[in-house]
């Protein structure tokens, strides 16, 4: 691989060698690579050399015009009108660049099109060129501003930067501060004016490629100023050192750096000006303040800021025992979540603003949080902490006090007591990890093998008294230890009069005073590297004499230093680790090896004090080591935060259908690390650590964001699931490293050493996750067989009834509740102009016979809302007739003996239709023998008043039968009815509906709703679902199969509690009556005729097609798919039929309707079967449903999947990675797609490398330059 794969191809080399002048020069296209006329390169070099040209000229003026002495006299004027000068002519220059484009622009949009300034033949970035002055030119040379302020605001940083290096380059200044060295003089006033022209030309022209990019887009041209603000930042010291004199040193050092700062931005050590920021906030808060590095900016910013102003309490208070109880009860405060309750209230605040509609959505995209004690910020979370911040304040301020009664002897005892701890602590954390020793050899007391999950656990429980021990000392035990311990050292001979700082210098004061804070804190913030500096300062200050130097600092003073010591000792360590491990692998690697790689090694070997000097410097600054294209040719990234990357956590990621699968990973992981973190088998989650998880064919990568007092912080980011060859690579070695940690029957002897410990991952610990397992079996002999699809309709069919009869019932229990609450007397003008109509109808006094009839069953609600029945997330839209138009006559159904006004009596239509009258469905009803005897025109049924030729009713009367749902003529409630076994049809309906062309023949179904039991109005369908478009041929074919049995069957289960009787008497007499039968048996049988194959034989891939709703056209099919509703619940039957009809030809059949029904209802609670690219897919993962199953298609291999997800606990491996190979390669990576823009997917640094896995770490990077398919927002873990 090595060999064959360009480090850069000839484009991007070519494109190097253009771009690098520009970042020497300032930015100056010297470069362009095509011919370009002379005054284009003429222009930019005038722009260059100005400054030096006018500060030449006043600088000899100067020299020669005054003596030294006098110089500084005039020294503020000239540096002042020289100054002057400049602005002038950045503003100018940029004016006119400014004008000539916008009236060009101006011009080109008049003009649609210029062909004569165009030449599509010409090269994609090349420009032609009409004069020295014109639009092109000036674009090239000086391109326009974003914003227009920032003409001005250039052109004043240029002033004001070329009149101050005016005053600090002239040779006398030089020659003061040098003593008069004229050699150096010389060197530095050269050079310093080549810094200032390379600095100043961004200020005048555009800002340079940068090697050191942080953002990858510039908004608000901050880059512009990143040059001339380290130029300030060598001239502030001159400033200082002009008034101080104790800055003589640094001066002479700055300036050194100032004629070398061309060298620096070449090299991209200088950060841009926002990481600087960002870095030397965190490096304060940290390292000064004992705080921790946080997951943003805006936490950071607060968290600083309060620190400060603890610091200055601290310095300010006149009482030393203030100091104590201030500097403890505040590091214990600021050391907890302060950043997530901040959160969780912003959240809450922009919550209540929100749209319920629009929450509720977000809501269930999102997956469940945890909550409870320390995973937010509740009641019992705030009493914790009060109670801990009473107990650190009691403990600071009683032994600060009384420190005089309890004398040296009892502070040296905490002292070993504190070395006792560390050591006690480290041991017991090693003893739970399972590689120990610096991760060489095995630990044999961790559980042999973790294939048997039960054992794992089992003989994991012996360690957890490790951990349980480890927990009491780490939370409680060790930090009050320690503050007991400081409060010993910071006193003074009255606390109550005598300050902290009496007795001290300003400067040793102020660092006193950083001590005394940090210490503090830092027990809280991180207790382990707190026990090691404590422990270590103790050791050297019982070493030394009482009288040395270093004593008389003090403890606080002390700890500062020992901890900048061992932040920058630790992260030496692990750059020297990074350095050799490349440095070997890249030779004992064969893939890895390059014609330059033994030249690399020789050169490294030979030069390694220049490598371990450039090592040492970047650990100074905190600085990731960068490898460039991950070869063993080592140089100085640019120091940036630990969370190394601009944007917020979790802003951004490649998201895919595979994305879901670690979103419901995240908080159950979570829960995991909650309990790893706090026993420390997962070591210590130091800020900046990264671990890699595996299970299965998933690789999870987790980022320690924050630290502190019970809680950390993490990122979680989910890897691509599709494999690569160089992802493939990668896991492979994983998997053996995991394996051989973790997967071995057989036993580890004593002494197992690592088989790769020139490897970057270490492992660590096993842990049990609550997440999916992925299960995929190929279906040939199942799909395939000749009976199958058969079996899956008549399942299908059992299926559609079963569910069809559990929505019905939901929906009219939730109509029932609804109506409970708005009861009303019938005393309003509608129900008086119903009492009306009603004996206008009936000519006799029947009407208040029935009325009080039907009062003494039910009462009948008013309702102000319309019902509306939903299924999931789908809404009930109204739909037209698909065989009528949306203006049929109303009087039709005056004279249907189907909806008679006995009808109404028993049906829920009655009702339905005054609760919800703004949604109506024009049916054609018919009589069940007249109109089926009837041969209706082209433009439907005739009624018969129509025929008849009798007078129609008023509108008035005509609407109220609308609203009513009454008909002609009234039938006898004692007149017995006859027994329909078999649906009655009346004769097709022919008529296209309005807007659908389709031709849909009408079958009104003949038994609704005329009722024979007054309880089936309960199950009666809506008024949507009793018109079907089938053909009386096409249905009467498939009537017989309607499984009656089963009908009544789920008829017996439901729940019939509104009615208030025996659930069995009831669903009896309403599995009885015809009428209702009939209306189930028409509607299941009608949509079991969209999947019927009408006598072809069904193959797997007609059931498969029907299985993702991929169904042949029909006029049934056609008509389901307008009622979402409806649709839903077909294909949900039709998948329940598919799984039932694998689990029947799997295990066996289905003997009885019980275990039928027990299958269903598993299906129904713990079971999603469908799609993976449905929308419910994802929410049923989020929601943690127990299994999920679907189909799948190899179209190359022609073989049908069946994936089946199961919710269980799996064990997930998880390894500690090395810090610095991942900021290194993160920093190489930075480097070659910013500013080398070096994007091909074949190169050489995204290859497979087993040893750093640097396939694996691309990936992990933010978007742009990484691509993980899922990155969690911070998520806060509790650890204790």
């Amino acid at each position: 691989m090595g060999n064959g794969v360009p480090l850069l191809n000839d484009y991007k080399q070519e494109f190097f060698w253009k771009r690098f002048p520009q970042t020497v020069l300032g930015g100056a296209k010297l470069r362009i690579g095509y011919d370009a006329p002379v005054y284009v390169y003429l222009n930019q070099i005038i722009l260059w050399v100005v400054p030096w040209f006018l500060g030449g000229i006043f600088t000899i003026i100067l020299e020669l015009s005054y003596p030294d002495d006098e110089i500084k006299d005039n020294l503020v004027l000239y540096c002042s009108v020289y100054g002057s000068c400049m602005f002038v002519f950045v503003l100018v220059i940029q004016t006119i660049s400014a004008v000539v484009q916008a009236q060009a622009q101006q011009e080109e949009t008049r003009k649609l099109k210029d062909v004569k300034k165009k030449n599509i033949f010409s090269e994609e970035d090349e420009v032609e060129f009409d004069s020295c002055c014109g639009a092109e030119t000036l674009e090239f040379v000086t391109p326009a501003k974003a914003f227009k302020v920032n003409i001005i605001l250039h052109a004043l940083v240029s002033g004001i930067m070329c009149g101050l290096t005016l005053w600090y380059l002239m040779p006398n200044s030089l020659n003061l501060l040098y003593g008069y060295n004229y050699g150096a003089t010389v060197v530095l006033h050269l050079l310093g004016w080549v810094t200032l022209c390379i600095a100043q030309y961004s200020l005048t022209a555009t800002s340079p490629p940068e090697p050191a990019i942080f953002r990858t887009m510039d908004v608000y041209e901050v880059t512009t100023l990143t040059r001339p603000f380290y130029v300030f930042l060598c001239i502030t010291f001159h400033i200082l050192n002009w008034y101080f004199s104790i800055f003589l040193v640094a001066n002479q050092v700055m300036c050194v750096v100032f004629a070398v700062l061309p060298v620096l931005w070449v090299t991209g050590i200088l950060p841009p000006i926002d990481a600087l920021v960002l870095w030397l906030m965190e490096q304060v808060h940290v390292l000064l303040l004992g705080g921790s590095p946080m997951a943003s900016g805006i936490r950071l910013l607060c968290l600083l800021s309060l620190s400060v102003g603890v610091f200055l309490g601290a310095y300010f208070i006149p009482s030393v025992l203030g100091t104590v109880i201030l500097s403890a009860c505040m590091g214990y405060i600021l050391s907890t979540n302060l950043g997530g309750l901040g959160f969780q209230v912003w959240k809450s605040c922009r919550t209540k603003n929100r749209v319920s509609s629009s929450q509720n959505i977000k809501e269930a995209r999102n997956p469940r949080q945890n909550t409870g004690f320390l995973w937010s910020w509740t009641l019992s979370t705030f009493l914790y902490h009060i109670i801990m911040v009473l107990l650190v304040g009691t403990v600071a301020a009683t032994l600060n006090y009384f420190h005089k009664d309890l004398g040296a002897d009892v502070r040296t005892s905490l002292g070993y007591v504190i070395i006792g701890l560390c050591v006690a602590e480290k041991v017991l954390r090693d003893a739970q990890n399972v590689c120990i020793v610096f991760g060489f050899l095995r630990n044999a007391l961790f559980p042999h093998s973790t294939q048997r999950e039960e054992i794992f656990k089992r003989r994991k429980k012996h360690l957890l008294v490790f951990g349980i021990t480890r927990r009491i000392l780490y939370n409680w035990i060790s930090p009050l230890i320690m503050v007991a311990y400081l409060s010993l050292h910071v006193i003074q001979n009255d606390p109550l009069t005598q300050a902290a700082t009496n007795g001290l210098g300003t400067s040793y004061a102020v660092w006193f005073t950083f001590g005394i804070v940090r210490a503090y804190r830092w027990v809280w913030q991180s207790t382990v590297h707190s026990l090691t500096e404590i422990s270590i300062v103790h050791i050297v200050v019982i070493a030394l004499p009482g009288n040395s130097i270093i004593s008389t600092w003090g403890i606080p003073l002390l700890l500062l230093i020992t901890g900048l010591c061992r932040d920058r000792f630790y992260q030496l360590l692990n750059k020297l680790y990074f350095f050799i491990v490349l440095l070997i692998t890249s030779w004992t690697d064969k893939k890895q090896r390059l014609g330059m790689t033994a030249t690399l090694i020789f050169l490294s070997l030979l030069f390694f004090p220049v490598v371990f000097a450039v090592i040492t410097v970047a650990a100074i600054l905190s600085a990731p080591l960068l490898p460039l294209f991950t070869l063993p040719l080592f140089f100085i990234g640019f120091p940036r935060p630990q969370k190394f990357w601009p944007e917020g956590v979790g802003a951004s990621a490649n998201v895919c259908s595979d994305s879901v699968y670690y979103k419901q990973f995240a908080p159950q992981f979570a829960r995991s690390l909650r309990t790893a973190f706090a026993n420390g088998s997962l070591g210590e989650p130091k800020p900046g650590n990264h671990y890699l998880v595996r299970f299965q064919d998933r690789l999870v990568w987790l980022m320690i964001l924050e630290r502190g007092a019970g809680f950390c912080t993490v990122n979680v980011k989910g890897l691509e699931l599709q494999e690569t060859s160089c992802h493939t690579a990668e896991a492979a070695r994983l998997d053996d490293i995991f394996e051989m940690a973790f997967e071995k029957e057989g036993g580890f002897s004593p002494c197992s050493f690592n088989k790769y410990p020139m490897h970057t991952l270490t492992p660590v610990d096993s842990a049990s996750v609550d997440t999916y397992s992925d299960a995929r079996n190929v279906l040939t002999g199942v799909i395939d067989i000749p009976h199958s699809f058969a079996i899956t309709m008549g399942y299908f069919v059992k299926s559609l009834v079963w569910l069809i009869l559990q929505h019905v019932n939901k929906m009219k229990k939730r109509e029932e509740k609804m109506k409970k609450p708005s009861l009303t007397l019938v005393t309003t003008k509608n129900e008086n102009k119903r009492a009306e109509a009603m004996q206008e109808i009936n000519h006799n006094h029947h009407t208040s016979d029935l009325n009080n009839k039907r009062n003494n069953d039910r009462v009948v609600p008013v309702k102000s809302t319309s019902i509306k029945n939903n299924l999931g997330p789908f809404e009930n839209p109204s739909r037209p007739s698909s065989g009528q138009g949306p203006k049929t006559s109303r009087k039709s159904s005056v004279s249907s003996s189907i909806h008679s006004f006995t009808d109404s009596i028993w049906s829920d239509d009655f009702d339905a239709k005054i609760s919800d009258n703004r949604k109506r469905v024009n049916v054609v009803r018919t009589s069940y023998r007249n109109m089926a005897s009837s041969v209706p025109d082209k433009t439907g049924p005739k009624t018969f008043l129509e025929k008849t030729g009798q007078k129609t009713f008023d509108d008035d009367i005509e609407e109220l039968f609308d609203e009513l749902d009454f008909g002609f003529p009234a039938q006898d409630l004692n007149k017995p009815k006859p027994k329909v076994h078999t649906a009655a049809f009346s004769k097709p309906v022919t008529k296209k509906s309005s807007g659908n062309h389709i031709y849909k023949p009408v079958t009104n179904l003949a038994g609704s709703p005329d009722f024979k039991c007054q309880y089936s109005s309960h199950m009666s369908l809506p008024l949507k679902w009793r018109q079907l478009p089938i053909e009386y041929s096409q249905l009467s074919r498939h009537i017989d199969q309607f499984p009656v049995d089963w009908y009544r069957h789920v008829l017996s289960v439901l729940d019939w509690s509104v009615t208030g009787l025996p659930g069995e008497k009831v669903a009896i007499d309403v599995g009885a009556d015809d009428a209702l039968t009939n209306c189930y048996s028409q509607l299941i049988m009608a949509c079991f005729s969209a999947f019927d194959v009408q006598g072809k034989p069904a193959n797997a891939n007609y059931l498969y097609k029907c299985y993702v709703g991929d169904v042949p056209w029909n006029a049934m099919m056609d008509w389901l798919a307008e009622d979402k509703e409806l649709y839903t619940l077909v294909m949900k039957a039709y998948r329940y039929g598919f799984k039932l009809m694998i689990d029947h030809l799997l295990f066996g059949d289905i003997s009885s309707n019980d275990e039928l029904m027990e299958y269903l209802e598993e299906y129904d609670r713990d079971w999603y079967i469908g799609q993976e690219s449905d929308p419910e897919w994802s929410k049923a993962v989020l929601d943690n449903t127990p299994r999920l199953f679907s189909l799948g298609h190899n179209t190359q291999q022609g073989t049908y999947i069946s994936r089946t997800l199961s919710l269980q606990e799996v064990m997930v491996h998880i390894g500690r990675l090395n810090a610095e190979v991942v900021r290194g390669q993160w920093a190489n990576l930075s480097v070659e797609l910013l500013y080398l823009t070096n994007d091909d997917e074949e190169r050489y640094s995204i290859q497979a490398h087993p040893a750093i896995l640097r396939n694996l770490t691309v990936q992990a990077a933010d978007p742009p330059l990484g691509y993980p398919i899922f990155s969690s927002e911070p998520i806060t873990v509790p650890t204790l």
